[in-house]
């Protein structure tokens, strides 16, 4: 901005010396027109208004969604021109835009590029769901085979005593205490959990299973007569043939808790 200052100073030269010349006419007219020149040139390119900025930005979109429907990964100079041409709000919203568009195309290079590149954008809780979201649209259209994953207690699994109130959650063995997934459940019918469990998106069932991960299989359980409680802690590694893994609770399984 300041050197386009100095060339306008510069340019103005020549007629603010023409304009004080004794010998010159019209002196009013050449005056007036330059600065009405000079202040339609500060609106247009430096103000709120500036068209300049909007036409790299165009070009920059341009050249994105070219990129895009080649599934080429983007540039690395029209990143750049993505980190100086766009204000942080910006940068958040195309994010969002170019990689849901390289999803819905099933361009899987150019989503993954741009995935990786913006992922620095999404700083709050809430943006990092957004950009979690979009991981996971991702890894379920590369990887469809996986998104239905989801993991069941045997129907012949025995239970010390009819429930009142029971809680399972599976972890990855030497990971995160954050459970990929979680559920509720008062009948074991009801311990079934998939993707839809998990509190954080992308970090569930089908990144487990698509890492073959091993599942530390957590069970608590409230007694309904008796009022005691009995919980199981047991590993199980997940098959990546089955969508769905199941496990087969036996009798010596149960610890009596507290």
């Amino acid at each position: 901005m300041i050197i386009f200052y100095l060339l306008t100073a510069f340019a103005a030269l020549p007629v603010l010396a023409y304009v004080l010349s004794q010998r010159t006419n019209n002196k009013g007219i050449v005056f007036g027109t330059t600065v009405f020149v000079l202040i339609g040139c500060l609106i247009l390119f430096i103000s709120k208004f500036a068209i300049l900025g909007s036409v790299n930005k165009q070009i920059l979109s341009n050249n994105i969604s070219n990129q895009i429907y080649l599934d080429e990964k983007i540039s690395i100079d029209s990143l750049k021109q993505f980190d100086s041409l766009l204000n942080i709000e910006e940068k958040k919203v195309w994010s969002i835009e170019f990689i849901s568009k390289s999803i819905d195309l099933k361009k899987m290079d150019s989503a993954e590029s741009l995935l990786g590149f913006s992922e620095k954008f999404f700083v709050s809780n809430s943006e990092k769901l957004i950009f979690y979201s979009l991981y996971t649209q991702l890894r379920d259209t590369k990887f469809p085979k996986y998104k239905d994953s989801s993991f069941q207690i045997s129907s012949d699994s025995y239970f010390p005593c009819d429930i009142e109130t029971g809680l399972v959650s599976l972890y990855i063995n030497n990971g995160p205490k954050i459970p990929v997934a979680e559920k509720q459940f008062t009948q074991l019918d009801e311990i079934f959990l998939t993707n839809a469990n998990s509190s954080i998106p992308g970090f569930d069932i089908a990144s487990a299973h698509l890492n073959n991960e091993t599942i530390e299989i957590d069970i608590k359980i409230s007694c309904k007569s008796s009022k005691e409680n009995y919980y199981i802690n047991n590993l199980l590694i997940l098959d990546k043939n089955k969508v769905t893994n199941s496990y087969k609770i036996n009798s010596n399984e149960w610890l009596k808790g507290l």
